[in-house]
């Protein structure tokens, strides 16, 4: 099963403006003339001068090099998944509090209009030519579970169960909006059964599917360790070894850097999802190779490196095995460092790449293909099993979500919104 996942070329004129995010990639969108501060796009971005005359580039470089027209520009993360673990949050990473200017926790039961709330909020800022970062929800990725304005320092999240969300300031930066207080009570209590069957369902779903997962952790293992013995190591570091000198020759520390940690992809009901190509780097660093292999102690050198000398990095873990780095952002130098295997991969041409099927000390012995072979095709099953099982929880959570819209004032929902949508705009700079 391969991940899902593309990147395209946008050819862009002057007056057809913005390059705007949608449920599975980025669609474009008519935007009015205008300046965009660089506020509001991300910090490391390089603005070389471009005719206004037609140009073609790829999607990355263009999200980059555009910037006299307006253009919002979203990016797409899950901050929790589904991993062999059982369910995984990084949701408290999200916001550092110092960053804060405000953020809105949404609480209330599944249906009561969360997720498009929170996307009506980001196609509002995005309006108003803010960069806009979706979180997706690893159990539904068409749904939400999160919309973040760094620029401003605005987030709304949802902060219901498996990722529990509650202020850390509360009132001086943080607050609860409360969904739930739009339900009919007391319909629901007379579907209190009903909503507990359908509860109890859900988790032994999500349950079996974690115990996939980590049936299919010594699959990996087993492989990583036959093709970790015919690695030449040597050869690898000698290649590594440019890359480590380019981040630690950057600068010397005046502070620690911050890390933070997201997931790119995630084991959805609709597989293994990633979101790579809504990054918009100008700089791709690639390590390639064989499924199984090693790479993440090299992206986790780097990022201890990056660190030591001051720099923040976003990075990106491994679905499966959170603990394991998958890609790793360096936003000072616009640079990606991502591995590259059958379930995940950018396309997009890398500034330096290592291969590790270049530095075999030799080819798989016919036991090991053997090996290789059968441990891919049962780790290809077992993650499908568990993408079925994630299937049949959404499935049921369909169900569950119509007992509550049925008995939703959404008036009452769309009064709230708009008027918390206006003093959500009252944070956007008069100058942006």
């Amino acid at each position: 099963m391969v991940g899902k996942g593309n990147c395209r070329t946008e050819k862009i004129a002057t007056g057809v403006i913005g390059v705007i995010g949608c449920r599975d990639g980025i669609k474009r969108r008519r935007r009015g003339r205008g300046h965009c501060s660089p506020r509001a796009l991300p910090g490391h971005c390089f603005w070389p001068l471009l005719s206004p005359s037609c140009v073609t580039l790829p999607l990355h470089m263009l999200l980059y090099l555009i910037k006299w027209e307006g253009i919002a520009v979203q990016r797409h993360w899950f901050p929790g998944g589904n991993t062999a673990r059982g369910f995984h949050s990084f949701y408290q990473y999200i916001m550092p509090p110092e960053e804060a200017t405000r953020v809105i926790i949404l609480k209330g039961g599944p249906g009561v209009g969360k997720s498009t709330f929170m996307r009506r909020m980001a196609e509002m800022l995005e309006d108003h030519g803010q960069m806009i970062e979706y979180l997706h929800c690893s159990s539904d990725n068409d749904s939400l579970d999160g919309v973040v304005c760094r620029a401003i320092g605005f987030a709304m999240l949802d902060g219901t169960a498996p990722h529990i969300v509650d202020p850390e300031m509360p009132g001086a930066a943080d607050s609860i909006l409360n969904l739930g207080v739009f339900l009919d009570e007391t319909g629901l209590s007379l579907r209190k059964s009903e909503i507990l069957s359908l509860k109890q369902a859900i988790s032994v779903c999500f349950n079996q599917a974690y115990r996939y997962l980590q049936a299919a952790l010594p699959l990996r293992e087993d492989s990583a360790y036959i093709l970790r013995s015919i690695t030449d190591e040597a050869a690898l570091m000698r290649q590594f070894a440019p890359w480590l000198e380019t981040v630690t020759a950057y600068r010397e520390p005046t502070k620690p850097g911050r890390s933070r940690p997201m997931f790119a992809s995630a084991i959805t009901p609709q597989g293994c999802v990633n979101y790579l190509e809504t990054l918009a780097v100008p700089r791709i660093w690639r390590v390639a190779g064989e499924w199984g292999m090693d790479s993440h102690k090299l992206l986790s050198c780097l990022r201890h490196a990056a660190l030591l000398r001051g720099m923040d990095v976003e990075a990106m873990y491994c679905p499966l095995q959170p603990e394991r780095l998958e890609h790793l952002y360096i936003p000072v130098f616009g640079l990606l460092i991502t591995s590259e295997n059958r379930y995940h991969a950018l396309d997009a041409p890398a500034e330096r790449t290592i291969s590790y099927d270049a530095l075999r000390l030799r080819a798989p012995g016919a036991v090991e293909r053997d090996a290789l072979t059968f441990n891919g095709e049962q780790f290809d099953r077992t993650i499908e099993a568990a993408c079925e099982s994630i299937r049949r929880a959404k499935a049921l959570h369909d169900e569950l979500e119509v007992e509550y819209i049925s008995r939703m004032d959404f008036d009452g929902v769309e009064r709230c919104w708009q008027e918390t949508s206006g003093k959500v705009i009252e944070l956007i700079p008069s100058s942006v």
